[in-house]
């Protein structure tokens, strides 16, 4: 009786040690985690995060921010400083981009179940941003010659353009503790395509040669943004975890 009883006891032991490893197995995270961040993409985007990590560690995560016009201006200062453009390309790419919104969906994977070492890769799409300029200015900034003997005076054109970009991450999360958590990572965002607008806010007396014009200037924007915009991105991240 007293063998029969030892064994229970030690099978109870058993059982009770397994449920403890698997409630701090789980608390370590390898269940399903829902992390919701406050998250910065430098020098692309400011905006929030939305990440989901499976028990396998597969990660899924999508970002929706926007592009402010002073992290373009950083990036274009360093470009024009290191000669990789110049100046007229710099300004091109500020006004045709800045205040674009930017969506980065993204698949990985936390290699080490005890640490917070992950990679990542995925798609990310900048859009909607740009503003209007003067005819004078866009031809500047373009070297393309506006068209001539049109009679409307302050002739403006809208500037908007699209790039679909690959996007590459290494990175590292913190579980600062209460489900709080911290995030920060490096990577690179690559253009892969660009598609650009460029439409007159006017009626042209003659439309040939304004439209001729306007798709000079998309060539000219598109191979910009697919030859000159490949970026190192710097992220951070504050969060909490569900």
């Amino acid at each position: 009786m007293k063998a029969r009883v030892g064994v229970g006891a030690l099978l109870l032991a058993g059982l009770l040690a397994g449920a403890e490893a698997g409630a701090a197995e789980t608390k370590q995270g390898h269940g399903w985690d829902i992390t919701v961040e406050a998250n910065t993409d430098f020098p692309l985007s400011v905006g929030g995060r939305l990440g989901v990590e499976s028990p396998w560690r597969l990660r899924l995560s999508t970002s929706l921010g926007y592009l402010p016009g002073m992290y373009l201006q950083a990036v274009n200062d360093v470009a024009v400083a290191l000669d990789a453009y110049d100046r007229e390309r710099a300004n091109l790419i500020k006004e045709s981009l800045k205040d674009s919104l930017v969506w980065r969906t993204h698949v990985g994977w936390r290699p080490f179940p005890g640490a917070g070492l992950y990679v990542e890769g995925g798609y990310g799409l900048v859009a909607l941003g740009g503003e209007t300029n003067p005819e004078d200015v866009l031809a500047a900034l373009t070297g393309i010659d506006p068209p001539v003997g049109e009679d409307v005076l302050n002739r403006e054109y809208r500037v908007r353009s699209v790039l679909h970009m690959l996007d590459v991450e290494l990175g590292w999360r913190w579980g600062l503790g209460a489900g709080w958590t911290a995030r920060t990572a490096l990577g690179a965002a690559f253009t892969l395509d660009s598609n650009s607008r460029v439409e007159p806010t006017f009626e042209p007396s003659q439309p040939l040669l304004v439209n001729a014009f306007a798709r000079f200037a998309e060539g000219y924007l598109d191979d910009t943004f697919e030859r000159y915009v490949h970026l190192p991105v710097l992220s951070f991240s504050i969060g909490y975890a569900f």
